[in-house]
Protein backbone atom coordinates (compact mmCIF):
# COMPACT_ATOMS: atom_id res chain seq x y z
CA UNK A 1 0.00 0.00 0.00
CA UNK A 2 0.98 3.36 -0.87
CA UNK A 3 2.53 6.00 1.89
CA UNK A 4 2.94 8.81 0.07
CA UNK A 5 1.22 10.98 -2.75
CA UNK A 6 3.26 12.65 -5.34
CA UNK A 7 2.23 16.84 -6.55
CA UNK A 8 3.20 18.67 -9.26
CA UNK A 9 3.63 22.01 -8.40
CA UNK A 10 4.19 25.03 -11.13
CA UNK A 11 5.28 28.30 -9.60
CA UNK A 12 7.14 31.53 -10.45
CA UNK A 13 10.64 31.87 -9.36
CA UNK A 14 12.65 34.76 -7.61
CA UNK A 15 13.83 35.32 -10.63
CA UNK A 16 10.60 35.33 -13.00
CA UNK A 17 11.12 32.29 -14.10
CA UNK A 18 8.17 29.49 -14.93
CA UNK A 19 9.27 26.48 -13.45
CA UNK A 20 7.43 23.12 -12.01
CA UNK A 21 8.88 20.31 -9.69
CA UNK A 22 7.47 17.61 -8.12
CA UNK A 23 6.92 16.91 -4.23
CA UNK A 24 6.10 14.02 -2.21
CA UNK A 25 3.67 14.22 0.97
CA UNK A 26 2.16 11.71 3.20
CA UNK A 27 -0.78 10.18 1.92
CA UNK A 28 -3.55 11.82 3.77
CA UNK A 29 -2.66 15.59 2.69
CA UNK A 30 -4.73 18.02 0.77
CA UNK A 31 -3.57 20.35 -2.06
CA UNK A 32 -4.29 22.90 0.46
CA UNK A 33 -1.81 20.95 2.71
CA UNK A 34 0.53 21.24 -0.03
CA UNK A 35 0.42 24.61 -0.83
CA UNK A 36 0.71 26.06 2.89
CA UNK A 37 3.97 23.55 3.42
CA UNK A 38 5.93 24.59 0.08
CA UNK A 39 8.37 27.13 0.93
CA UNK A 40 8.70 29.89 -1.11
CA UNK A 41 11.38 32.71 -0.96
CA UNK A 42 14.76 32.87 -1.18
CA UNK A 43 16.95 34.35 -4.63
CA UNK A 44 17.71 32.61 -8.32
CA UNK A 45 15.34 29.87 -9.30
CA UNK A 46 13.77 29.61 -5.38
CA UNK A 47 9.99 29.34 -5.96
CA UNK A 48 8.56 32.80 -4.96
CA UNK A 49 4.94 32.30 -6.15
CA UNK A 50 2.78 29.31 -6.06
CA UNK A 51 0.40 28.15 -9.39
CA UNK A 52 -1.27 25.21 -10.26
CA UNK A 53 -1.05 22.29 -7.97
CA UNK A 54 -2.03 18.78 -8.67
CA UNK A 55 -1.83 15.10 -8.01
CA UNK A 56 0.92 13.34 -10.18
CA UNK A 57 2.11 9.24 -10.73
CA UNK A 58 5.44 10.68 -11.30
CA UNK A 59 7.57 9.57 -8.41
CA UNK A 60 10.68 11.40 -9.22
CA UNK A 61 10.69 14.08 -6.84
CA UNK A 62 12.71 17.09 -5.65
CA UNK A 63 11.29 18.20 -2.53
CA UNK A 64 10.06 15.48 0.48
CA UNK A 65 7.49 16.82 2.65
CA UNK A 66 6.82 13.57 4.70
Amino acid sequence: MEQYNYWHIEFISCEGNERWTVVKTPMEWSEWEVRSNFRTGGCGDDPAEVGEIYETSDTDYTYDLT
